[in-house]
């Protein structure tokens, strides 16, 4: 069984790496997930990673979230080639 990592566009500045991973956790197992921060004020710079367990529930989750609204703000999902490390 072979990982993906889904990118995350549109988060909200106060997304926290365990909200993104909850908001996945409802269509496969996750098995990382990381919100992208600013490095001078620590909020969100808008987007994040996500990796996994299968290609399938990586799939179901973009298909799902795709243009969803969460935290008042539109998701971009897409399904990297990159593992994360």
């Amino acid at each position: 069984m072979q990982n993906r990592v889904v990118h995350v566009s549109g988060l909200a500045e106060t997304i926290s790496d365990a909200q993104l991973f909850t908001l996945f956790g409802t269509y496969g197992i996750v098995a990382h997930a990381y919100v992208v921060r600013d490095t001078y004020s620590g909020k969100s710079a808008g987007y994040g990673f996500v990796e996994m367990r299968s290609p399938e529930q990586a799939l179901n989750a973009v298909v799902e979230l795709e243009g969803t609204e969460f935290a008042g703000r539109c998701l971009r999902l897409s399904i990297t080639p990159y593992a994360m490390g």
